[in-house]
Formats: C-alpha cells, sequence, structure tokens
C-alpha cells in the first residue's frame, strides 16, 4: 500500500460448510470416518485448549483452507448481505472456533463435519444434513468473534457456513460506500485488518487461501473483483457475477468494487521473455470518467515488465485491472490483481504537470512492486510488514529509473531518505521490524520507519554484496516462497547464501534496533599511511530524551549502547582524480586504510549517498569538502553533504550562522534536490529562531539566495524544458512566496492565480470558471494560493499588518468563490486543489471558516484533514488550528475516518513553546488510546515539539547574530 506514501486486513466471517446432505444416519457416520473427523458426543477434558479470548493473533490449531463469498451488494443502500462458508482444519476437538468480524448481524449459523466438494464452485447450495447448529458470539475484545457449538467438533476438516447482514462503512475501511453526485458505489480496503468489515474471516496474513467470489449487483451496475469474470447471470432485476477462484491470498488482499463503473478495455500486456502469455487489462473508475484513465493505460505496460525483467518472476495473477477509487484513506492499495488508488493519482488530465506524471509513476510502481513482494510472497505477522513495504518502495526507485530515468528517481530516493532519518531521530522511534503487540502496533507500521528507512537499508546492502549477487538472492526467494509466506529469517538466509557471506547478522542490526547511525570520519595522514579514522554512535539532535530504561531490584538497568555493523563508503580526491574504499564498520571505532600516494584533498564519508547514517567531521575536513571537493561530488553525494550540515544545526554541532554561510553553494547547486534541501532550514530560521524585529530582514535574506535564479528561469517554461526546471520553478515559487514573503513574486503568483480561477483582471480569463490553460500545471496550486492571501485593494500597507486587520471583501469574494468551485467539482485532484487553497489563508477570519470545512458534509473522508494541515503550515495557523481541534474535538473524532485519526497530534509537531506543548499533550493525552496509533503518534509529536524549543533555545542567538553582522 501507498502511505499517506502510506493499509489492508481482511476479515472473513468463518463458516464451516461441508457436509453429507440427504445422507441417512450410517451414511453419515461413514463419510465422518473416510474424512477422518468425528462428532464427539460427550466432551474429552483435554480436547481443546484453555478458552481464553485472543486479543493478538487467533490461536492456532484452526487453519483456513478456502473461503466462498456470496455478497449482495447494492450501493444505494444502507446494508450488504450475503454468505461465506469456509473451510477449515481443526487440528483438536473444539466447541468454540475464534474468527475475525465486526459489526454484523448473523441470522444463520452452522458447521458441517466432513465435506462435499471443495467450495471451488462456490458456496454450498444447501445446509447439509449432518450440520451443526452453531452461534455466532462477540466478544469483549473488539473485532473478535467466535462460532460456537453445544458438541465438539474436530479434529479434520470442516466448513463453516454464516448468513449475515453489515453496514457499508463510511470511513473508508472494510466495504464501504461512496456518493459521487447521485451514483453511489461500493468499494474496499481491507489492509491491515478492515476485512473483518465485510465478511467473517480468519484477518490475520499467515492464512493464505484461495477465495472464490460470487457478487449480486442491480441489473445495470457493474461489478470487478481480483480475478475475471466466468459468469454473468440476470436474475430478478439482479446481475449475478461469479469470478474465478484465486491464487492463495490473505484476507487484507482480497477486493471489489461495485457501481455504474466505467471500464476501459486496455490492449493486452504483450508476453516477454518472463510471461509466456499476454496479461490482460484494464482500467475502472466512476462513471464518466473513463477518458482520464487514458495516461495510466498507456504507461502501466512498461512498469509491468520492468518489474518482471528485474524478478526474473512473472506477473502473478490473471489479469490486472487499475481502480480509481472516488474517495479513498491512502495513496493506493496492492490488491491482487485488482490495484485501487485514490483517483488523484490515477486520473490525469490531457496535459498534466510533472509532479502528477511522477506521482503516477511511484505509484503505480510501488503498487505493482507488492505483486511480487507482499502479494506472490506475504508476511505472517505484522512485525515483518516490511518485506512488503520497504521492497516495493526500494522497487518502485528501481523501476522508475528503468522505465522513465527523466524523473531522477534515484535523487528521489536519497531525499526520501533523510525523511526517514528525520523520523528516525526520535527516541520514539520505532524499529524498521517492531514486535506487534497491539493494533496500535499494527497502525503505526505503516510509517516512513518502515518504508523510507526500510527501503534505503535494502539499497545499502544490495551496494555491500554486489547487484546481482542481491538480485539473484531475491530471486530465489521469490520461487522458495511463492504463493506463500515468509520471515525476515527467511529472506536474509537465502540472500547470506547467495552472497557465500553472512549477511543476516549486520543486515539485523538495522532491523531490530531503531537510531541513526553517526559515522564520525577523521582523515590523517602521515609516516603510517593515508587513513580515514572511523567510530560510530547513535545520532541525536538536541532535545531527543532517551526513553526510561528498565529497573530491576538490583537498581536501574543501564540502556545498551547502540552499535551496528555498517556498510560504509568512503569518496577521496586528490587533484582530479577520486576514489572510493569501503569497509563493514562492525566496532565502536575502525580504521580504514585509502591507497598510497599523496593525501587525499578532501574526503565524503557517504559515497554515493548509499549508506544509512549520517556523518560527522572535523572542521578543516568539511571546509575542504565543500570549497575543494564539491564539484567532484555527484549529485547524490552533494545532497547527501547539504542534509548532513542540516542536520549539524539540529544536534547544535555547529552553529546555524556557520552553516547559513554554506547555504548560497546549495542554494545554486544545479541538481533541484540539492537546491532545495535548504527549504527546511530556511523555514525553521524565519518561523521560530528571529525575533519580530529579525524576521523581515530574514525574509529578505531567504529571497536573496532564489529570487535570481528564479528570474533566470522565468515564469513560462520553454520548449524541450526538462521536468527538474518545471518543478524547479514550481519551488522557487513556494520559497519566494510561502517563506520569503517576496512582495514582487506573491503579486504576480496573486494574478496568475485569479486567472485561475476565472476572476483576472486585463486580458486573464474573468468568467468565473476554471482555467487551467491560463498557468503552467505545475504552477497552479501555489498561484491559487497566492491568490486566496493576497489582500486586493488592502485597507493598509501590503504586507503582515494587513493580515492581522481582516480580510478585504475583494478576499472575502475570492476566498467564496473558491470553495464554490471546489464543491462543484467531482474531480479530487480539483478539489484537493481549491480546498488546500482555501485553507491556506492566513487572514484569521478567513482562517476561522477554512478550519470550520473540516466539519462540512461536503468534504469527502480523505479530504477532512486538509484544512487543519494547511493551517497548520505556518506558526499562527498551526496556534488557531489547535485552539480549534479544542473547542471541537467530539465532533472531530465524529467525523475523522477511525484509521486517521491517530495520526491527528502530528498536525501540531511544529509548535515550539513549553506552554504549546503543554496544551497538546493535555488536549490528546485523554483520548489518544482510543485512536488506533495514537499513543505512539503522540509520543512523537511531543518529542519534536521539545527538540524544536530545545533547537530554539540554543540556535536563536547564533541567527540573530548573522542578522546583526550583514
Amino acid at each position: 500500500m501507498t502511505r499517506p506514501h502510506v493499509l489492508c486486513l481482511l476479515t472473513l466471517t468463518s463458516l464451516l460448510a461441508v457436509g453429507c446432505g440427504g445422507a441417512s444416519a450410517e451414511e453419515e457416520t461413514q463419510a465422518q470416518e473416510t474424512s477422518g473427523l468425528e462428532v464427539i458426543e460427550t466432551p474429552a477434558p483435554a480436547a481443546a485448549p484453555v478458552d481464553v479470548t485472543p486479543t493478538g493473533p487467533l490461536p492456532d490449531g484452526i487453519t483456513p483452507l478456502r473461503y466462498a463469498l456470496d455478497l449482495e451488494v447494492v450501493p444505494s443502500r444502507d446494508t450488504f448481505s450475503g454468505t461465506v462458508d469456509i473451510r477449515v482444519r481443526l487440528e483438536h476437538p473444539s466447541q468454540r472456533i475464534y474468527l475475525h468480524g465486526t459489526g454484523m448481524t448473523v441470522s444463520e449459523a452452522w458447521i458441517a463435519p466432513g465435506f462435499e466438494g471443495d467450495l471451488a464452485n462456490g458456496p454450498l447450495r444447501a445446509r447439509p444434513t449432518s450440520a451443526l447448529d452453531a452461534r455466532f458470539e462477540t466478544t469483549d475484545h473488539e473485532g473478535v468473534d467466535r462460532v460456537v457449538t453445544e458438541l465438539p467438533v474436530g479434529p479434520g476438516e470442516v466448513t463453516i457456513h454464516l448468513r449475515y447482514e453489515a453496514p457499508f462503512d463510511r470511513q473508508l475501511k472494510g466495504l464501504y460506500r461512496v456518493d459521487v453526485g447521485n451514483d453511489h458505489y461500493a468499494f474496499t480496503q481491507f489492509e491491515p485488518t478492515s476485512a473483518r468489515y465485510a465478511f467473517p474471516s480468519f484477518d490475520e496474513p499467515r492464512f493464505k487461501t484461495p477465495f472464490d467470489l460470487t457478487l449480486r449487483v442491480p441489473e445495470n451496475e457493474r461489478g470487478v473483483a481480483n480475478t475475471h469474470e466466468i459468469e454473468n447471470v440476470v436474475e430478478g432485476g439482479m446481475r449475478r457475477l461469479r469470478f474465478a477462484p484465486t491464487e492463495p491470498l490473505p484476507t487484507y488482499l482480497v477486493a471489489m468494487a461495485v457501481g455504474p463503473l466505467d471500464i476501459v478495455e486496455g490492449n493486452a500486456i504483450p508476453a516477454n521473455d518472463v510471461r509466456s502469455s499476454p496479461l490482460p487489462f484494464r482500467g475502472v473508475c466512476a462513471r464518466g470518467r473513463g477518458a482520464e484513465l487514458r495516461y495510466a493505460m498507456e504507461h502501466t505496460a512498461a512498469i509491468v515488465a520492468s518489474l518482471e525483467r528485474w524478478t526474473g518472476v512473472a506477473y502473478p495473477y490473471d489479469k490486472l485491472d487499475i481502480v480509481a477509487v472516488p474517495d479513498f484513506a491512502s495513496g493506493a492499495m496492492e490488491n491482487a490483481g485488482l490495484i485501487t488508488f485514490r483517483e488523484t493519482f490515477l486520473l490525469l488530465p490531457p496535459q498534466p504537470g510533472e509532479d502528477h506524471v511522477r506521482a503516477f509513476t511511484s505509484i503505480m510502481a510501488h503498487e505493482l512492486a507488492h505483486h511480487w513482494f507482499g502479494d506472490l510472497v506475504t508476511m505472517p505477522w505484522w512485525d515483518d510488514i516490511w518485506l512488503n513495504e520497504a521492497f516495493a518502495t526500494y522497487m518502485a526507485t528501481r523501476t522508475v529509473a528503468d522505465v522513465a530515468p527523466e524523473q531522477n528517481a534515484t535523487m528521489s530516493e536519497v531525499a526520501s531518505t533523510h525523511g526517514a532519518m528525520g523520523a528516525d531521530s526520535l527516541a520514539s522511534a520505532r524499529r524498521i521490524r517492531q514486535p506487534i503487540e497491539s493494533d496500535h502496533d499494527i497502525r503505526n507500521a505503516f510509517d516512513a520507519i518502515t518504508y523510507q528507512k526500510g527501503a534505503a537499508v535494502i539499497a545499502m546492502f544490495e551496494r555491500f554484496v554486489g547487484p546481482d549477487v542481491f538480485r539473484a538472492g531475491i530471486h530465489r526467494y521469490l520461487e522458495e516462497h511463492r504463493f506463500g509466506t515468509a520471515t525476515a529469517e527467511d529472506l536474509l538466509l537465502t540472500i547470506s547464501r547467495e552472497a557465500g557471506r553472512d549477511v543476516t547478522t549486520p543486515f539485523r542490526t538495522f532491523l531490530d534496533q531503531p537510531g541513526v547511525p553517526l559515522v564520525h570520519a577523521d582523515l590523517a595522514c602521515g609516516e603510517g599511511g593515508n587513513v580515514v579514522m572511523l567510530s560510530q554512535e547513535r545520532f541525536t539532535p538536541l532535545g531527543f530524551t532517551p526513553e526510561p530504561v528498565a529497573v530491576t531490584t538490583e537498581g536501574e538497568a543501564p540502556a545498551p549502547t547502540p552499535r551496528w555493523q555498517i556498510p560504509v563508503c568512503v569518496r577521496f580526491g586528490r587533484g582530479r582524480e577520486t576514489g572510493e574504499v569501503c569497509t563493514l564498520l562492525n566496532q565502536e571505532s575502525a580504521r580504514l586504510d585509502l591507497p598510497a600516494g599523496a593525501c587525499p584533498e578532501w574526503i565524503h564519508p557517504n559515497a554515493n549517498a548509499s549508506g544509512y547514517y549520517r556523518f560527522a567531521m572535523p572542521a578543516d575536513d568539511l571546509d575542504a569538502l565543500v570549497t575543494r571537493g564539491y564539484a567532484q561530488l555527484g549529485p547524490r553525494e552533494r545532497l547527501s553533504l547539504a542534509n548532513n550540515v542540516r542536520a549539524m544545526v539540529g544536534a547544535g554541532t555547529s552553529d546555524v550562522d556557520a552553516v547559513m554561510a554554506l547555504l548560497p553553494r546549495f542554494a545554486g547547486d544545479p541538481e533541484r534536490l540539492v537546491a532545495v534541501e535548504p527549504f527546511g532550514l530556511l523555514q525553521s530560521i524565519v518561523d521560530d529562531l528571529v525575533d519580530d524585529t529579525h524576521r523581515g530582514e530574514a525574509r529578505a535574506w531567504v529571497a536573496s539566495l532564489y529570487a535570481p535564479r528564479f528570474r533566470r528561469l522565468g515564469w513560462t517554461a520553454r520548449a524541450r524544458e526538462s521536468g527538474d526546471d518545471r518543478l524547479l520553478r514550481r519551488d522557487l515559487v513556494h520559497v519566494l512566496t510561502r517563506i520569503a514573503h517576496e512582495p514582487t513574486t506573491s503579486a504576480r503568483a496573486a494574478e496568475l492565480g485569479r486567472g485561475y480561477l476565472g476572476r483576472g483582471t486585463g486580458r486573464a480569463p474573468h468568467d468565473g470558471q476554471l482555467h487551467p490553460e491560463a498557468v503552467q500545471a505545475e504552477l497552479l496550486a501555489i498561484v491559487t494560493t497566492a491568490a486566496v492571501n493576497d489582500p486586493q485593494d488592502p485597507p493598509c500597507p501590503r504586507g503582515e499588518a494587513c493580515v492581522a486587520s481582516g480580510p478585504s471583501a475583494a478576499q472575502v469574494a475570492l476566498f467564496e468563490h473558491v470553495l464554490s468551485l471546489a464543491f462543484a467539482s467531482d474531480d479530487g485532484t480539483v478539489r484537493q486543489r481549491l480546498l488546500a487553497s482555501a485553507s491556506s489563508v492566513e487572514v484569521p477570519a478567513l482562517a476561522e471558516r477554512a478550519l470550520e470545512l473540516t466539519l462540512d458534509p461536503r468534504l469527502r473522508v480523505n479530504e477532512l484533514g486538509i484544512p487543519m494541515g494547511l493551517q497548520a503550515e505556518t506558526p499562527a495557523g498551526r496556534r488557531r488550528a489547535l485552539a480549534w481541534v479544542s473547542g471541537h474535538l467530539p465532533q472531530l473524532r465524529e467525523r475523522f475516518a477511525t484509521t486517521r485519526l491517530g495520526y491527528v497530534p502530528w498536525t501540531f509537531s511544529g509548535l515550539c513553546t513549553a506552554d504549546e506543548r503543554a496544551a497538546v499533550s493535555a488536549l490528546f493525552t485523554p483520548v489518544i488510546t482510543e485512536w488506533p496509533g495514537g499513543p505512539r503518534n503522540l509520543a512523537g509529536t511531543l518529542e519534536a515539539m521539545s527538540m524544536c524549543i530545545a533547537r530554539r533555545e540554543r540556535q536563536s542567538a547564533p541567527a540573530l547574530r548573522y542578522f546583526d553582522a550583514h
């Protein structure tokens, strides 16, 4: 699944239904004996385990073998209904079978010993005479139910049969309903633990079985599922759709969609050296949107072929459908054969912006990669979710680099790694392979540590063993565990065998402990040769507070010192020549010998930025790297250097004024991601480190770094301009309008924004309609934001004072116009762009109205976080949002998707005073345990605020010193 980058788990109603319908008593007995199953008339003392409601994994000894689902799905209703038959194997006699189900009304339940067929032809048509009546009971642990019989059944195979009704979910989980105008749709999102909202099931990833699905839908609507349709019959105003049996799947990968769908038949993806037959391919979306699938339909086949070439394994399923969902919580979901996407990532306009194109390519590559990593081979439990998400993230980079090298995915990989390092620098950071002890832990597992850190560690060890060896190991791993499950140990053992050396031990030092290693590198030359003295410790920013250690009867136990086994590669330069030397730093300190010859003029301690670690150097070595080595570094190394320099400010190992002197070099770098790397530090300087009397000066300094470059680039794209230049133009407009508040750029951006909104002047459009052709596509969001924030006929001189004085009539009118355009559109991309721009307004009176949108029923569920999130981009907005949430917490809890509630505290992580930290803690602590994933997210939020407070205390004086001196 792609997060916001960033979940599905299916719950199946437990049905054990197979029997000998119509048989005599003697025949029933014979069938029971020949099937190996015995119905016991009196309970045996040791027949079953102790009956304790499970709060984690379901009890061992009960294994689902196959599901047959028959569901009536009419999206215009409030509920759906159906039956589920589950063939299971019982290792012991049992009267209670635990499984998962939530919010269901079960009207029929029975268990049939023995079996008639294998459910391959769908659910049982009639109750076997040998079936035993059963009760479907809920337990005191939400989502866990049990099927109870008067007499024990088993051991052997039985079939559980349940008939039930359940409400469509309205918070984007389980089988949920989406309304678009007068049309109604039903979609699914089961990962991680929401299949149980759609059907009773054994809702854990270790249970992989075939699924046989029948859908009964309105005659004039359509339905799609994981596999191809094998039956389509109209009966009494309903259409019965039966689908081919799936390959073995966990519940979280089962999927379906129903409604007045547009289904676009694509060209079959051609056979190749890996796959022997063409692959059927379709696009699916809401009524009337099919034409917008064109870009996706034209560019998906190359991604499938690239993944097949790299893995050496054919795409594993019988067809590929890609589905654009109007309201969807995550970015996308890798359901086998039926990938669902938030429609903004799949429906592209005829002339899409470069950012839109890159988002599609990356997300499509990620979700398709899951068909090998997660679908074909699945982790048995959520502690190994990194085997899915880290590998899909890692593979997406390689796939995009293969099919669209101009998109510069390898640079984005480095930037993403730096983002993960930020999360990993918290004392509350998770491990990649974090033990899963609660539902909170499952929710927390879908984060930057699992995705981006996991991908970075995989890439580091790929370089360590060599790309060919690594790839061969992955191929063997996929083949050995095909359609089954595998753990981290399985993967690492396979790679170690292929490499002929131990990969497991060093790899696990990154899997099983949190934190970012900090590698100290000190160049020394002399009689002993040219050496780099290396040492390691955990990177700790200012404000870092280690978690409390366990206390024993002997007193407080010492906290273990983190130590990694780090593949370290150092680049060095002598004149025009450069070289590279690598080692495995598996001790606290070590000596790395460089080739004989003259002393290197400079070193870079992370060659090609391939290592997951930060680095520190003596001041003279850093100066040599920046002044003499910079021109010889590759783009990834320059980005790594710029980020490490910024991290020095956060750690307090360098004063911010010293780092500010280096920023012109980075801001002028020809590589876009290097040039924009300082943005975060610049925002912190303006918002947190300087006082009100210096803020204008700080903003002018920011403008001086980037305005000359923007003047050279200009507002209009040139012929055959690169995608990176188009994105750089967007980035420069952002820094000049949102951080520097540069008046000339802001005024022109607002003018262009009004033209897009149909409220232009002069020759610009003034018809009240949207005019995307009036502005370069990449600039639409930022110029609309500038327009909303432009006072227009201000009652005071242009500047910050206008914000305090209230909006002009023209500004209010434009704000209302933006909202009316947003609510009139069914296009998710347009809606989110307009809602984000309206929500970014800084005038307090309009900002309050923007925050009220959170409770507006016209917002889709996946839009609810926009008002708070956009207000939180400025210090004043964060304070307003906190005050608003404080006054509306009950309503927020009712309206927000339960799967996203736990992330709400992060909205306020940028607040930077002790009083604000106390207010956030007081607001969320009483409720956070009820919000999925909430406790760890709140801990991280409070820690990030503590770090901001410490950084301000340490770095404010140096920042002011810099401006006073310049």
